[in-house]
């Protein structure tokens, strides 16, 4: 039985307003400055003192401009610090636009195999809707930018720089949809009528070669050897010729990829704890990394957190930066804004429900680069390392509370080391046969 809004109704919710102490000077206040700014809490900033107990050395943040990157510029960030301390090159970045150019080429293959596997169900069904509403974008998770470093290695930023497209990339990303759609009707097309799989596939490698036109036009053609000289920071001049992006990725970085996982903290009913999910229709690269995720809980989730960052290395992580934070002050916390107090009303959900019913998901990777521990050992804030300038929080980092971590940070890339055994032996037996959860699971969400 539905029932509509009737005159009654709406007489009894203004007797019901006109209840509300000072509702004339809290409307005056949010019409002028906003809901956000209206409920500002100065509590939250003086808690939020930019100053840890734990702080790594790290340098000055990057700025992804106008594109979805983040996990790539996260990933590339925990990359680059170690490399700027062991060599003593301050201030380095690796190419984000040589990733850039990989992951959309490979994003593209990845689809129309995608495309091909799932010919024979009709258009309307929710895998094919998913699929075509979007065919590739800029976002992305930890294994798929591991499954490129592998396949393509890193090159400095000196070598592939920035362009127009990496820098804003709405209208690259407008031009490969339309493209990969278009070559979806045809691809689906062929699946109908019977076209030999070998046939298709030589008319898919025309597809790709066409995408690849279009990436070089838009972001260059990535190096596949390249010279590169830097000084130091005490002045020392050093120069390689002719080396290749693999070369580089292993003589500078050489990070042990399958020794960093990805722990997630999701507490709902279909995903029990301490098991391995992946996530139906994601990745880039095909037969190269499969995502996957070990689910912990909150309590071993933070504590591998902490004991990475006491080691001195850096964090890759997940979370939904669009939840109670002021980009502009750099504050992340879920005592920033008071909006139960200026509407009156009750907006507390558990995190759990929040992913249930849509209210959250990872839609951001940044860095955690530091964190303040109480004398009991208990952390109070976060060190943030995000990837939007200088200009935003405290030269570009950000300070997280402990209980915005609790509530909003999804996902860690933690070195296996610090996880309990346990969990490292759960990870070994489930990572082949892992629980495939659909694809528009919340923890198939991109950052």
């Amino acid at each position: 039985m539905t029932q509509a809004i009737k005159a009654t109704d709406l007489a009894k919710f203004q007797a019901d307003l006109a209840q509300v102490p000072a509702a004339n000077t809290i409307q005056n206040s949010v019409t002028t400055n906003g809901i956000y700014k209206a409920s500002e809490t100065l509590a939250a900033k003086v808690a939020m003192d930019p100053t840890f107990s734990i702080d790594l050395t790290t340098g000055k943040v990057a700025d992804q401009q106008r594109s979805g990157l983040c996990w790539v510029f996260a990933a590339l960030n925990t990359l680059r610090h170690p490399m700027q301390a062991k060599f003593k090159i301050k201030d380095f970045e690796l190419s984000q636009g040589y990733m850039f150019f990989w992951d959309k080429l490979e994003k593209s293959n990845y689809f129309y195999e995608n495309v091909i596997n799932t010919a024979d169900l009709k258009i309307g069904d929710r895998k094919v809707d998913f699929l075509m509403t979007t065919p590739q974008q800029d976002g992305g998770q930890w294994d798929m930018v591991c499954a490129l470093f592998e396949k393509y290695g890193v090159v400095p930023k000196s070598v592939m720089p920035d362009t127009a497209s990496r820098s804003n990339s709405s209208e690259l990303n407008q031009v490969l949809n339309t493209k990969l759609r278009k070559d979806a009707v045809q691809l689906r097309k062929w699946c109908a009528e019977g076209m030999p799989a070998t046939e298709i596939a030589d008319r898919k490698e025309k597809m790709l070669s066409e995408i690849y036109r279009i990436l070089t036009y838009a972001l260059g053609q990535p190096p596949v050897q390249f010279d590169w000289s830097y000084r130091d920071d005490n002045n020392e001049f050093h120069s390689e010729k002719n080396i290749t992006p693999q070369e580089f990725y292993k003589k500078y970085i050489d990070l042990n990829l399958p020794d960093y996982l990805s722990v997630i903290n999701a507490p709902t009913t279909d995903k029990p704890y301490n098991h391995v999910y992946t996530v139906e229709l994601l990745g880039n690269v095909v037969d190269g990394r499969p995502v996957r995720h070990l689910n912990l809980d909150l309590d071993t989730f933070k504590q591998s957190a902490i004991k990475q960052l006491q080691s001195g290395e850096a964090i890759w992580f997940g979370s939904d930066v669009s939840q109670m934070s002021d980009r502009q002050l750099g504050i992340l916390d879920t005592n920033i804004y008071d909006l139960n107090g200026l509407f009156g009303i009750d907006l507390e959900m558990t995190k759990a429900q929040r992913l249930d019913y849509a209210e959250s998901m990872m839609n951001h990777a940044m860095v955690l680069t530091g964190v303040d521990l109480d004398e009991n050992g208990k952390a109070t804030k976060w060190k943030v390392e995000n990837s939007w300038g200088e200009k935003v929080g405290t030269k570009g980092y950000f300070v997280m509370s402990d209980a915005w971590f609790d509530q909003f940070v999804y996902q860690l890339v933690i070195q296996r080391k610090y996880l309990p055994e346990t969990a490292q032996k759960v990870y070994d037996q489930e990572k082949d046969t892992p629980k495939v959860l659909a694809p528009w699971d919340p923890m198939g969400a991109l950052a």
